[in-house]
């Protein structure tokens, strides 16, 4: 219900009532008014011509209970123009000294009057003032419930924004005073959540960036960790191969050094046996030689005899008779003597061959054992080349099967490096794709503030 329609109307013996107090009074309305105003506005000194001729026709329409529209204009037009300076409570202080100056104004016109008319004109007096303090409250509640409206619809409008994502909205100035303080502090709040927002953006936009970068590194990386763990898997299984070849080798090694041990031993052997066959046959030689000096002197002595045959055959010759026997066995003795030439002759012949065989079978046997010799020297150097082979092959063997347990730790490692690039990978791609909705939201936050031409780095750069 209205206030113009609560405020009752008064009768005709009150409103002369109410024409008797405006005429005793009205003088004193200016000084009353005065104070009043005074409380509004503390630098005022002197009250303007038109606001006392329209407070002076409001305080007539109040005193005579004349509540008609154009005392609810007026009192809405000087209401509003207070309101715009000072609060309801300030209005109310000066409203009090207005009304304590009216009564006692009425107080001292009705001085020596009877108590009853006095009560009367001061109850007429009170009834005004109330019923203009009622107007007033209804218009100051009514001015703040269109400004909190007005306020709620304000702040409503950027909360909806704010919940939609416009992040460039900002709620004007002009606005109801009371949340003039709100409305700093929202648009602070949006500069800050614009920047934070901004922040973000352009860290999941770098983060985004890095997580894809991270993404296709590990992607690279798994499968670089695949192959390494192929090569190594065959190079493992390469290893063991030349483990098994080099032991075999080692064995071999340390086998053909028995067998080039032997075989020196033979050789230093057969040198040995060399040398004895080479003195054997330098005595042969030696003999034979010996032979022939005898030979020599049995050819010396076939000669003589056979000389001394042929004396005796002269001297049997001379004897006659007397000496046919013993020419006869000169005769003999000189086939003899020759035959024994002859055979000596053969025998020189064939010692001289021997002889000469003999030689040639020393020279031989010497050079067979100088080569015997340096066949030994080099089977003792192979001897020792195999012993170095053996050992070097041993050492290898060592070494390779190290490297083998060492590449087999490696390549275990690398499974498991494997498995945690692969762990990795998912994680990034978990990653990517959370910074990639976590740009979609920031998009999505943002985007009515792109389109008002507000935008953050974010923005520009996606």
């Amino acid at each position: 219900m209205k206030i113009e329609d609560e405020i009752r109307p008064w009768s005709n013996d009150r409103k002369a009532r109410g024409q008797d107090v405006h005429k005793l009074i009205s003088g004193k309305l200016h000084d009353a008014l005065m104070t009043a105003y005074t409380v509004v506005d503390p630098n005022i000194r002197a009250l303007p011509e038109d606001l006392f001729e329209v407070e002076s026709r409001k305080f007539k329409h109040i005193a005579t209970g004349d509540f008609s529209p154009e005392y609810f204009r007026i009192q809405e037009d000087l209401a509003k123009n207070i309101a715009d300076q000072i609060s309801f409570a300030k209005y109310l202080e000066g409203y009090g000294y207005y009304a304590s100056g009216l009564v006692a104004a009425l107080s001292a016109a009705t001085k020596g009057k009877r108590e009853s008319a006095r009560a009367e004109l001061f109850q007429s007096l009170l009834l005004s003032i109330f019923a203009d303090v009622a107007v007033a409250m209804q218009q100051f509640f009514e001015r703040d419930a269109k400004a909190d409206i007005e306020a709620m619809d304000i702040l409503g409008t950027a909360m909806k924004a704010l919940a939609s994502g416009n992040l460039a909205h900002r709620i004007g100035d002009d606005v109801p005073a009371k949340i003039a303080g709100t409305r700093q502090d929202f648009n602070e709040a949006m500069e800050a959540i614009e920047g934070v927002i901004g922040g973000i953006g352009n860290n999941a936009e770098e983060v985004g960036n890095g997580t894809h970068e991270i993404a296709r590194a590990v992607e690279d990386l798994s499968r670089r960790t695949e192959n390494q763990a192929a090569a190594l898997e065959e190079t493992a299984a390469s290893l063991s191969e030349i483990t098994e070849t080099v032991k075999r080798t080692s064995i071999g090694a340390r086998e053909a050094t028995g067998a080039a041990s032997a075989a020196s031993e033979m050789v230093t052997q057969s040198s040995t046996i060399m040398d004895s066959a080479e003195k054997a046959m330098t005595e042969i030689s030696a003999s034979s030689a010996e032979i022939a000096k005898i030979l020599t002197v049995i050819d010396e002595i076939s000669v003589q005899t056979n000389l001394l045959a042929l004396n005796a055959t002269v001297e049997a010759a001379r004897a006659g008779d007397a000496g046919k026997g013993f020419a006869v066995v000169a005769s003999e003795v000189r086939a003899l003597a020759h035959r024994s030439a002859n055979e000596a002759k053969s025998i020189r012949g064939l010692i001289g061959s021997s002889t000469q065989h003999v030689e040639n079978g020393v020279k031989i046997i010497s050079d067979v054992s100088e080569a015997l010799d340096r066949t030994a020297d080099k089977v003792s150097e192979i001897d020792r080349l195999l012993r170095e082979i053996a050992v070097s092959a041993e050492e290898e063997a060592s070494g390779i099967e190290q490297i083998n347990v060492a590449v087999a730790d490696m390549d275990n490692m690398t499974q498991q490096n494997a498995a945690m690039v692969e762990q990795t990978l998912a994680a990034a791609v978990t990653l990517r794709d959370g910074s990639d909705r976590l740009k979609a939201l920031v998009r999505e936050l943002c985007a009515d503030g792109y389109d008002q031409g507000t935008t953050v780095s974010f923005a520009r750069a996606g």
